[in-house]
C-alpha cells in the first residue's frame, strides 16, 4: 500500500495515511480533529540509480553511517 500525504482543510494538520490504490478516492479522517476533509498532497517521487551496491557515503560523516 502506498503512503500518501495529507492535508485537512479544517485544521491544516498534515500527517500520512497508507491507503490502498482502491481507495485513493475515499474520504481520510484527520487523526488531529476528526474530520473527514482530508485532500492529498503531492509529494516528490523517490528515484532510484539502479545501482545494486546499497547506498554510499561521500565521506561527510567519515563513511560510517553513524554518529561520532
Amino acid at each position: 500500500m502506498p503512503l500518501y500525504e495529507f492535508e485537512c482543510r479544517t485544521c491544516r494538520e498534515r500527517f500520512e495515511d497508507l491507503v490502498r490504490a482502491t481507495d485513493a478516492d475515499l474520504a481520510v479522517q484527520c487523526p488531529a480533529c476528526g474530520a473527514k476533509d482530508a485532500v492529498r498532497l503531492l509529494s516528490a517521487p523517490a528515484i532510484s540509480t539502479g545501482s545494486s551496491g546499497g547506498h554510499t557515503s561521500s565521506g561527510s560523516c567519515g563513511g560510517h553511517g553513524g554518529f561520532s
